[in-house]
């Protein structure tokens, strides 16, 4: 039986989600490498305190006003991340990522027009977008950050990452179920 329990511990952890076919995914390299930025009234990094302790990019918006004519208007940051030529993995489901927002910025993340969410929380939030009708199909990852007022805006992006299973509360269920299965395996019988 400790044979069986063992063999399916092994299969359920090659069955767990990768991190691979995407390049710096938690920027866990301290900058943007594998990413493209573009810039405009605002501007990129890659900061200490991930959501894993390690580091999360952010996207610092700064938009303002300008004059123009009698009146001002408001002039937007567009802060973009990018990573481009990404093959979407044949067994995925879901691309996941991090993310959350500070003061009055928002983010459109996503892979085409009909695969994007947009993120607006102002707590950690893990979002999936579903991919299994793109798998195989080489797209580009996108998070373009926008700030509909003046002042400090931030979106916060971290743990980028392809996967068969939408939320990281399902591998904390697999991980009990083993831990089950091996503790009853290991009770003497009587």
């Amino acid at each position: 039986m400790r044979h069986l329990t063992l063999v399916a511990a092994v299969v359920a952890l090659l069955a767990c989600p990768a991190w691979a076919d995407i390049i710096n995914g938690s920027f866990e390299t301290g900058d943007f490498t594998g990413w493209r930025l573009q810039e405009i009234n605002g501007y990129g990094e890659v900061i200490e305190g991930g959501t894993h302790g390690l580091e999360t990019a952010r996207l610092v918006l700064e938009g303002h006003y300008i004059p123009w004519g009698e009146d001002w208007v408001f002039s937007s940051a567009d802060v973009g991340l990018w990573q481009e030529s990404v093959q979407v993995p044949l067994d995925a489901q879901y691309l996941v990522f991090d993310a959350w927002v500070e003061g009055h910025g928002f983010a459109i993340a996503g892979l085409t027009q009909d695969h994007k969410v947009t993120v607006q929380s102002p707590v950690l939030t893990t979002y999936a977008i579903a991919v299994h009708d793109i798998v195989g199909s080489v797209k580009t990852i996108e998070f373009r950050g926008r700030d509909t007022e003046v002042g400090e805006n931030y979106v916060y992006l971290d743990n980028v990452r392809f996967t068969d299973v939408p939320e990281p509360g399902a591998l904390l269920m697999l991980g009990s179920g083993l831990l089950l299965t091996l503790n009853l395996t290991r009770r003497p019988r009587r």
